[in-house]
């Protein structure tokens, strides 16, 4: 494919809000990819049916720690393990525009939920790798987890964390 073929592509992609052109430079054109539930007019993948796509697992204590269980008791953003005292219930998208459902919602330690703030988490977990809390190996799988939740593909186990109640 020819560098123009790439352009072009690149500026539909732009024009379409699926990437935006950062700049561009000697050795290319710089791009931001968006994740899915940043396109503008995307249809988003229909999510599981039944209760579990609309329950609120943040106010109820046992759907809190269905949420940990998901997570394997470790931070989503970070990977630290996590503890009765030490994790929080954190809304990726925050409210007033994001929800409580579990597409919405994972375990975090309490620095990640602190240094996230209302920011993106994929800008918060660019900020743990520039700052080394992750490697490149765990930011890309992070990103690749958090493209899963927000399809709906990471469902929380029927079981919360019987140990942590």
């Amino acid at each position: 494919m020819s560098e123009g073929s790439v352009y072009k592509k690149l500026t539909s992609l732009a024009q379409k809000g699926a990437v935006t052109i950062v700049g561009s430079e000697r050795d290319g054109t710089r791009v931001r990819l968006l994740l899915p539930s940043q396109i503008p007019g995307l249809i988003p993948v229909p999510g599981p049916s039944g209760t579990v796509a609309e329950a609120d697992f943040f106010t109820e204590g046992a759907a809190r720690l269905r949420i940990v269980a998901r997570e394997g008791a470790r931070c989503f953003y970070c990977l630290r393990e996590l503890t009765p005292e030490s994790y929080v219930i954190e809304h990726v998208v925050s409210r007033p525009i994001g929800d409580n459902t579990f597409r919405n919602l994972v375990a975090a330690c309490r620095e990640c939920n602190n240094s996230k703030d209302s920011d993106s988490a994929e800008d918060h977990l660019r900020r743990l790798y520039q700052k080394r809390r992750i490697s490149a190996d765990i930011f890309d799988d992070r990103l690749v987890a958090l493209d899963q939740l927000f399809r709906g593909q990471l469902v929380p186990p029927d079981e919360p964390l019987r140990d942590w109640m």
